[in-house]
């Protein structure tokens, strides 16, 4: 057991060595000048307007996601209630019912993705807006449309949950979000909260290492295309505040 510990340890330490050389290389290349750009460098990709291809790729995202969610929501409404009888740990319904709850979140983000990314862009500074103007419109109303079509599926993927869980039912017309967490934990068993503890130490961690990566990735955005501060103090707040959130849950446990 004690060798296996040393082992690990061992193989942390080699591999923060040799992450830490590649960052040293990459920190010298950029700091000595050997790597740079054209001052004329674009690397801005689109087909005729400025991001028309990163908008055409969400609205294409958002449109399959649209298309599963109501589809899942019409398959859900054909089966019938005595799946949930079935001698099975989860059964067709519950299994399909959870592809929709997932599909429903994902589409709610990419569609808010899309409108927040839309409107910054048409009311941003330094537009060109008398020669784009229709395609600004035409993207932003686009996007408020998505946006709105995503809420009312997951309006209605929820109303499906209650039909499943009469007995879990969210009261969607609460307005504190904090009493339907307390009704959806008070009504799980052990087993269930395991593994809710399980999934949201798990989203913790990974949301950890997404945020270093993007502050890393700004820095060297930085070094290479010019001092962009915003975004590495927005990701520092949030990595920041996101530590004390947990730290405080976990003291409220111990005082």
């Amino acid at each position: 057991m004690n060798k296996s510990n040393k082992n690990l340890k061992t193989k942390k330490i080699w591999r923060i060595i040799f992450w830490a050389l590649i960052g040293a290389v990459w920190g010298y290349l950029l700091a000595s000048g050997m790597i740079t750009l054209p001052q004329d460098a674009d690397i801005r990709i689109y087909l005729v307007y400025e991001y028309d291809l990163m908008f055409a790729l969400l609205a294409l995202i958002v449109l399959v996601l649209l298309v599963w969610n109501v589809k899942g929501l019409f398959r859900l409404n054909a089966m019938s209630g005595d799946l949930q009888n079935l001698d099975m740990p989860v059964t067709p319904k519950e299994k399909l019912l959870n592809t929709i709850l997932k599909v429903s979140t994902y589409n709610t983000i990419v569609s808010l993705i899309w409108l927040v990314l839309a409107l910054g862009y048409a009311l941003g500074a330094g537009n060109s807006k008398d020669s784009i103007s229709t395609y600004m419109v035409v993207n932003l109303v686009s996007s408020c449309v998505m946006f709105l079509i995503a809420i009312f599926l997951q309006n209605r993927t929820l109303v499906a949950f209650n039909k499943v869980y009469p007995n879990r039912m969210l009261n969607l017309n609460q307005s504190s979000q904090k009493e339907v967490e307390r009704e959806m934990f008070a009504d799980m068993d052990e087993g269930e909260r395991w593994i809710v503890y399980r999934s949201a130490y798990s989203a913790y961690k990974t949301t950890n290492k997404m945020l270093i990566i993007g502050i890393v990735l700004f820095v060297l955005y930085s070094v290479i295309f010019g001092f962009t501060p915003l975004p590495i103090i927005v990701l520092g707040i949030t990595l920041l505040v996101q530590q004390m959130a947990y730290h405080r849950e976990v003291s409220r446990h111990y005082n």
